[in-house]
Formats: C-alpha cells, sequence, structure tokens
C-alpha cells in the first residue's frame, strides 16, 4: 500500500461537514476557575461572516462555540436544550415555530441581544441580492419575524417536528451575530466576529492563532471557567499529536485515520481520547439514471462485494465502524432490521454474470491521497467480481457542483451527524429534492419520508426511517460504508468537553483540573 494508507489519510471525499453545539452535562465535581487552554485545530479559521465564507468547516465551528451562539444547544442526550431562547412552541402542523427569548443578553459590543438581531440575522442570508452559499441550507425557512423584543417566529415551506434541535449546530445559519457590529465594520467582521458567547476574540493572526479571552459581561454569571483559549492551526497530523506530546497544546482534532496516535494516546497516562459515535455515515450515492447502474442487480453487486471490516483494516487499523444504514449508532433511529445487504463476493459476481453486459464506470473522489487511497481499495473489491471501475479525482470546489449536476456515476458523500434525520433523509432520498443524487424516484418512498417529518411520536418516526432503509438497501442506490466517528486526544488535565457532536470540540465550559 501507499505511504498515504499507511499515514492513515482521509476517506471519501464527503463533501458536507457539521457539527452540533452542546454545553453538555458533566459529571458532578468542582470546576476550576482561571488558566488558558490551547486547543490543535486541523485547519486554519477562515472567517465568521457568512456571507464570506458561506459554510463553516469544523475548525470554524470550534472557534464560534467560543464566541457565538444559537436560540438553542444540544444536550450529551442530544434534546434542544434552553441557550438564547428559553422556551418555544409549535403549530399543530409544525411549520410554524415560536421562541421565547432570553431577557436582559447582550452582545459583546454592549448591544441588545433580541428577536430584531435574530430576524435581520435570518434576513441577510436568506437575501437573493447577498448570494450567500449559506441560503441553500435555510432554503426551508421562509421567514423570521420579531412580534416583539422578546418573540421570534419561524415560518417554514415544510414542517419540521423538531426544529430546536435543528437549530443547536454553532454553524453559519444558526448563530447569532451582532447586526451593529456586522454593519459597522463591513468586510473586516469577517475576522472581527460579535457574538453573545463566553469569550470575545483577544487577537487572531493568520496561519498562527486566535487567541479568545473570557467575556467579562457574559450573560451566564460565573461562566466560562477558563480565562483563555487558544486555536493553532496544525494540519499535520503528526505535528498536532507531537504538540500535545510535548505540552504545546491540551487538546487536539483527530480522526479514525490517526488510528497510530490515537493508540498511542490510549497507552500514555498522562493523556486521554474523547470520542463519539455520531449518527449518519459516510456514504456513496449511485447515479440509476445511467447504465449500467440503472439496473438493480448491478447496483446490489457493488454493495455486496465491499467487506467493510477489510476495508476499515486496511485503512484505519479497523477503527473505521462499519454502516449498514444512514442513520448510524448515535441517532436516534434504532432499526431492528435496516435490511442491510450481506458482504457476499460470490453472489455478487453471480449478479454481475446475470447482468450478461460489461460492467464499467466512473467513481468520482477528491484529488487527495486520502481520496486515492480509498478509491483503490474500493477498486480492487469491484475487480475481484468482475467489474470495471475507473477513478476520477477533482479539486474539491469542484466536487459540489458535479454533484449536484448530477455529472457522475458514483460520487462519495457524507450523512452529516445530525440531531434529527429529516432534513437530510428528505433532501437525499425525496424525489423531487434538488439534491437526490442518486436520481431515483420512488412512490413508497416518497410516502415514508412525508409520513416521518410530520410525525411527532418517535416511535412511529422510528417505524418509518426503518421502512425507508429496508427499501433504500433494497434498491441499492446508495452505499454505506463507515459510521460518524469523532475524536480528541486531550491532556488528562482538561475536563469538561462534552459528546463531540459533528466533529466539534466544544471546550466553552471546560476546566483545567
Amino acid at each position: 500500500m501507499t505511504s498515504t494508507i499507511r499515514h492513515r489519510l482521509l476517506a471519501l471525499a464527503f463533501v458536507l461537514a457539521a457539527a452540533s453545539m452542546g454545553f453538555g452535562a458533566v459529571p458532578a465535581m468542582a470546576q476550576k476557575q482561571g488558566g488558558t487552554l490551547t486547543v490543535g485545530l486541523e485547519l486554519d479559521i477562515a472567517g465568521f461572516d457568512p456571507l464570506k465564507v458561506g459554510v463553516y468547516d469544523t475548525s470554524a465551528d470550534i472557534a464560534a462555540s467560543l464566541i457565538l451562539e444559537q436560540l438553542t444547544r444540544l444536550g450529551d442526550d442530544g434534546k434542544a436544550k434552553p441557550s438564547l431562547a428559553l422556551s418555544w412552541s409549535p403549530s399543530e402542523d409544525y411549520k410554524v415555530w415560536t421562541f421565547k427569548l432570553r431577557p436582559d443578553v447582550k452582545f459583546s459590543d454592549g448591544t441588545p441581544f433580541n428577536a430584531q438581531a435574530v430576524a435581520w440575522n435570518f434576513a441577510r442570508q436568506k437575501d437573493p441580492k447577498n448570494n450567500c452559499r449559506c441560503a441553500f441550507y435555510i432554503a426551508n425557512t421562509q421567514s423570521v419575524e420579531a412580534k416583539d423584543d422578546l418573540t421570534v417566529v419561524y415560518t417554514l415551506k415544510d414542517p419540521a417536528v423538531d426544529l430546536p434541535a435543528l437549530l443547536t449546530r454553532p454553524d453559519q445559519n444558526s448563530t447569532i451575530h451582532s447586526p451593529t457590529a456586522m454593519q459597522a465594520k463591513g468586510d473586516d467582521y469577517n475576522r472581527n466576529p460579535v457574538g453573545t458567547g463566553p469569550f470575545v476574540v483577544k487577537s487572531w493572526t493568520a496561519g498562527d492563532r486566535m487567541v479568545v479571552e473570557r467575556n467579562p459581561n457574559y450573560w451566564n454569571k460565573g461562566k466560562p471557567n477558563l480565562d483563555r483559549v487558544v486555536l493553532r492551526p496544525l494540519p499535520d497530523a503528526q505535528s498536532r499529536f507531537a504538540s500535545l506530546v510535548a505540552g504545546e497544546t491540551d487538546v487536539v482534532w483527530a480522526d479514525e485515520y490517526e488510528a497510530d496516535n490515537i493508540a498511542r494516546a490510549r497507552k500514555n497516562p498522562a493523556l486521554k481520547v474523547v470520542d463519539y459515535v455520531g449518527s449518519g455515515a459516510g456514504v456513496a450515492a449511485i447515479n440509476t439514471k445511467v447504465p449500467p447502474l440503472d439496473d438493480v442487480r448491478v447496483r446490489q453487486a457493488l454493495v455486496m462485494a465491499i467487506d467493510r471490516a477489510k476495508y476499515s483494516q486496511v485503512l484505519t487499523n479497523g477503527l473505521a465502524r462499519p454502516a449498514t444504514n444512514p442513520y448510524g449508532e448515535g441517532s436516534w433511529v434504532k432499526c431492528k432490521d435496516d435490511g442491510a445487504l450481506p458482504s457476499d463476493p460470490k453472489k455478487a459476481a453471480e449478479l454481475i454474470k446475470e447482468y450478461g453486459k460489461p460492467v464499467q464506470f466512473k467513481m468520482l473522489f477528491t484529488a487527495t491521497p486520502r481520496g486515492r487511497a480509498n478509491a483503490q481499495v474500493l477498486q480492487q473489491f469491484w475487480k475481484q467480481i468482475g467489474v470495471d471501475m475507473e477513478i476520477e479525482q477533482v479539486d474539491q470546489a469542484t466536487f459540489p457542483p458535479r454533484a449536484f449536476q448530477r455529472k457522475f456515476d458514483i460520487i462519495g458523500w457524507r450523512i452529516v451527524d445530525f440531531p434529527d434525520p429529516d432534513v437530510q433523509m428528505f433532501a437525499n432520498f425525496y424525489s423531487k429534492s434538488p439534491i437526490n443524487l442518486a436520481n431515483y424516484s420512488n412512490p413508497e418512498l416518497d410516502s415514508l419520508l412525508e409520513r416521518a417529518r410530520v410525525t411527532p411520536d418517535q416511535a412511529q418516526r422510528t417505524e418509518a426511517y426503518c421502512a425507508i432503509s429496508r427499501l433504500l438497501n433494497k434498491e441499492a442506490t446508495w452505499m454505506w460504508f463507515f459510521q460518524n466517528t469523532y475524536y480528541a486526544m486531550t491532556k488528562t488535565k482538561v475536563k469538561g468537553i462534552p459528546k463531540l457532536f459533528g466533529g466539534v470540540i466544544d471546550v466553552s465550559d471546560a476546566w483545567l483540573e
């Protein structure tokens, strides 16, 4: 295998990234005040103005969880908890949600947080004149209106039975910025964010570090515990781990492709590993309108040819957890029968023989060492059943347009860790969705998706989602590879880090023992 595999480089190019904010419950113990915590990030932070950056990556989410806040936060139980909103209630059809806001909260520039600020943030992102890529992710929200200073109303195109949970992510859409600061700073706001969070930006040197310090006027009195957090971009995994061992950082981001370092950290008494198996999975969409992939036998054969345990062993020393459905262990959707096709290369070869024609296609990956490593493994699995897969690699910027324009045979994707499955399930699998990448239409599937999004009872929703999984697996319109699993390595003195929802290391309520 190549050196890229030995270094556990990243899997298929999964475009969407996401994360969920949660202060999270921690065990009852004395939370010490003071000190500086240094975090090693995977990437540098591009900025915070949604109009400038379009979408926050994980590094930006981690920083945003310190400076900015949302109406709701995600508890360790995976449910929405009060943050800037104290309570909420839906209309009978779940198309209108009313939020009551926390009083006496100010942005760090001294201006008031209120319903008008929430509505202004939404309108700015939604305004067609601003041409914000971020608008795609709030397409279902028709309007956000301030009824009074402490009441804000969300009106939706389609129902959302758990909208409060969907607003918990510290991302480009849900975080609330100071309208005054945004207007006053103009283009400079991108690197000078102003929120209601527990920390404020003290200094920021691109490519080196961002330093945030305690917000002296934070609404949650007695918080935060830390005096200061330093965020350092360290793109090289070996350098990140070395910085932790050397004491230059206290917490570093990691993933399963750093299996060797994770194993070393677990053996080091001065370190600990924080991991979280989220919802969603690394997946691939199969364009069902393109021969030979328009034949269900071919699609089933491709799925059955893959041995996920071997796949995981080759790339991650067995750390990556195989996925058999789009939900994952971190989801509240638990299926006794998800209809998963077995790994059976012999049966797969028989299906290809039954098809009776040569099976050739291209699969799209990003032009990265990790993309190449994954491509080579899949290519070998399919070669063994008589299938010829050509590897096509493109840069990251080209990937989304190719996906949305359906200019692919098979493409890697990601169903991100999210507190409720509806948004992504409807977007990815509903026949009329603009991002139904598989080009697959089925009235039964549409009916199940419609039922799941308007049914408040979780048990009934689970039944619908498990039926969806069985149908998708039977038709093999998508492939599920590995569950979303997130890692952080820390010094043992670091306490108070909640679940790593979406890979976000939220240290806003952390402390040093």
